[in-house]
């Protein structure tokens, strides 16, 4: 008898484990697709261009997220496919934070990601476009999306303290097409770090929006920088004969790019 109410009693926890397991997977599975979706309206909302999560992996009970193949796309009138790509984002989340109105994030480590910095024309590049797309769509923007459940507890949404972005082994891939002819050239992304998020204002946090800006904005300044402090050199060679080549043309187009040289160099 003793016996049997043993199996009965192991059998009960055994289904209530496999129950949790289910729940934990069902909890996961859903939260893949909720995830997928924000970053794509949100982010695409934040950059004004296609944002695209590839791949999606949680840890639940250690509060762990990792995100995969994050792509930006260019804006438009450029020639490469992407001007962003976060390579690996891993996110580690105090899971007791989560029920919170403050969502504490301990850790965000952005590897190996990649940077497209192309020159379109003698004035225009994608970065600088893509900087001007994120301040005009967020300068209006509301702080923060909302969740509309029944007892309308995140009436103000849901804020954010990060603790520390970390970027680290980054590339700056540089492209450009002048007089027909093209050149790229490859450069380190310098490691970049962010700390206290959100902890600015009286340890209240930021929207996810604005969180999100903050780090983009910095990833994106800090590249533009970098090429143009030490990455233009990659474009001397070309420009050069850009003017070469122009020099067999009208003067106007002559001094076009004698004009481009002036200003770049």
């Amino acid at each position: 008898m003793k016996i049997k109410k043993r199996y009965i009693f192991l059998g009960i926890v055994a289904a209530l484990l496999g129950i949790i397991a289910g729940g934990i997977w069902y909890v996961a599975h859903n939260l893949e697709s909720l995830v997928k979706t924000a970053v794509n309206k949100y982010g695409s909302q934040i950059v004004g261009t296609e944002v695209k999560l590839g791949g999606f992996g949680l840890s639940p009970l250690q509060g762990e997220v990792k995100l995969n193949n994050l792509t930006v796309a260019n804006p438009k009138d450029y020639a490469q496919p992407y001007i962003l790509n976060l390579g690996e984002v891993f996110v580690k989340v105090d899971i007791k934070s989560v029920l919170k109105p403050l969502i504490v994030v301990q850790e965000v480590r952005v590897a190996a990601p990649e940077v497209t910095y192309e020159l379109r024309n003698v004035t225009n590049n994608n970065v600088s476009d893509l900087l001007a797309n994120i301040n005009k769509n967020t300068a209006s923007a509301p702080t923060e999306e909302k969740v509309e459940t029944k007892e309308e507890t995140a009436k103000e949404g849901k804020k954010v303290a990060v603790d520390l972005v970390k970027v680290t082994d980054g590339k700056i891939n540089i492209a450009a097409s002048i007089a027909g002819k093209g050149t790229s050239a490859n450069i380190p992304l310098p490691t970049i770090e962010l700390k206290d998020i959100g902890r600015e204002k009286n340890n209240s946090g930021q929207g996810i929006v604005e969180t999100i800006t903050i780090v983009l904005k910095k990833i994106l300044t800090v590249s533009y920088e970098t090429v143009v402090n030490k990455g233009l050199g990659g474009l001397k060679d070309m420009a050069t004969d850009g003017i070469k080549a122009a020099n067999d043309t009208a003067d106007g187009v002559k001094d076009g790019a004698k004009g481009f040289l002036k200003n770049l160099f």
